[in-house]
């Protein structure tokens, strides 16, 4: 698969990038950048190359052995040249979750789109009845979860002179969570108004996302909350004639980024001609804290169960910064803050330490500390008794929930494991 990357060429406007330079992506290799020669400016978040392809080809070569399709999220990374590696590595399509995302998809070449919402407004729906037309190859997905959003999306296609249908899937949700049916009732009039409308919607499936499970009664309360849900979906498919009128198999889609045994033991269980479509998305740079956190738990259900194992990710993201100041005993303040890493669901991870010139060789682990806080541009870093910085050591953090770690930067450094930029990844949010 070749796809367009957009874009204009980088140049010192751009955070990470140092003061004169200016190049398009494929030029960065050439100039022998090392993250740790001191030839990029820190704070820098960083991409690292193996665990990157690990990470691909283990969720392709499981998905592939299972049967199952792969459409990964890419709000995750909303980059065009991680979408590119998964695609060539056989997923089926790139998920999104809006108009917007997906217009970054279209332009740079991807041919299936799938946004796991409900399209609403006016102009939202007027933009994608134009990049369908503008991309008479481009196959679009959406959800749908109630009559007022089917009547709305339908009517607004028409008005728009939609060029074909959009292929739809009815969304299932839970009370307390965010959008889907709720009842097996609710389905049937959803599915039924749907229908209505052949001209401009296709029904071809059902949908939905487990990774709302949440529970004050610990991780297995969680998984068998999610179990539950996945069980519903699996209950409004045996009361609906789901068949989509083409003749290809319905389409039963679900996250699998936080509980992927959950999933894998759901779709395992699937009757009749169902296809299966899971479209996780943090996988693919996988994290050191929310996300490595569940799969922990996802591997020890499995592990429990006597079951295969699942696939293993590597986290491929780290977050480098400077030793700007140490103010009190135990406390250094590095350089970077809210505005270059994600703390939604839980702070950075400090991982190691390197001395001002020093190199891997001499990295030391920081075992014991910890981020405690975080201004906009600066991280307050606890130091355990008898371990010590000094103003202007590099120190690597590793970051949790990448959705909102990618978000803060335009281009993000390529590296190998010696720290050499390969390239530079150039993001659209």
């Amino acid at each position: 698969m070749t796809l367009a990357m957009p874009g204009a060429p980088i140049d010192d406007m751009t955070k990470g990038i140092p003061f004169g330079a200016r190049m398009a992506p494929a030029e960065a290799a050439p100039r022998n950048w090392n993250a740790l020669d001191d030839d990029l400016p820190f704070p820098l978040l960083l991409l690292k190359d193996s665990a990157l392809e690990h990470n691909i080809t283990a969720m392709a070569r499981w998905c592939a052995q299972n049967g199952f399709l792969l459409a990964p999220h890419g709000k995750t990374t909303m980059c065009p040249r991680i979408y590119r590696r998964q695609l060539e590595a056989g997923a089926w399509g790139i998920t999104v979750a809006n108009v917007f995302q997906a217009q970054v998809c279209a332009r740079s070449g991807v041919q299936r789109v799938f946004i796991a919402n409900q399209v609403v407004g006016r102009a939202n729906i007027r933009s994608l009845a134009e990049m369908m037309r503008a991309f008479p190859s481009l196959e679009c997905w959406c959800l749908a979860d109630s009559v007022a959003g089917v009547r709305h999306l339908a009517a607004a296609l028409e008005e728009f002179s939609a060029p074909r249908p959009l292929q739809v899937l009815l969304e299932c949700g839970r009370r307390g969570w965010r959008t889907g049916v709720q009842s097996v009732e609710q389905a049937r009039e959803a599915h039924a108004q749907i229908l209505k409308h052949p001209r401009s919607l296709a029904f071809r499936g059902l949908e939905g996302f487990e990774g709302s499970a949440k529970s004050a009664e610990g991780p297995d309360a969680e998984a068998a909350q999610a179990r539950a849900f996945v069980e519903f979906i699996v209950a409004v498919g045996k009361c609906l004639p789901p068949r989509p009128g083409d003749g290809q198999p319905p389409v039963f889609s679900i996250g699998g980024s936080a509980f992927l045994d959950v999933v894998w033991e759901a779709l395992e269980r699937l009757e009749g001609a169902w296809q299966p479509v899971l479209r996780a998305g943090c996988y693919v740079t996988h994290d050191h804290g929310h996300y490595a956190a569940y799969h922990r738990e996802a591997t020890r259900r499995r592990q429990q169960q006597g079951r295969a194992p699942l696939p293993e990710f590597q986290p491929a993201l780290e977050l480098w910064s400077a030793v700007q100041s140490l103010p009190e005993e135990n406390v250094a303040i590095l350089n970077f803050g809210k505005r270059d890493c994600s703390y939604d669901v839980g702070l950075p991870v400090p991982l190691l330490a390197i001395g001002e010139r020093g190199g891997l060789d001499s990295r030391r682990a920081l075992d014991g500390a910890a981020i405690t806080r975080l201004n906009d541009q600066h991280a307050f870093l606890s130091l355990p008794a008898g371990l010590a910085l000094s103003v202007a050591d590099r120190v690597c953090c590793g970051i949790s929930h990448p959705c909102t770690a990618f978000d803060k930067w335009r281009v993000i450094p390529l590296v190998d494991d010696r720290y050499q930029v390969l390239d530079l990844y150039a993001t659209f949010f």
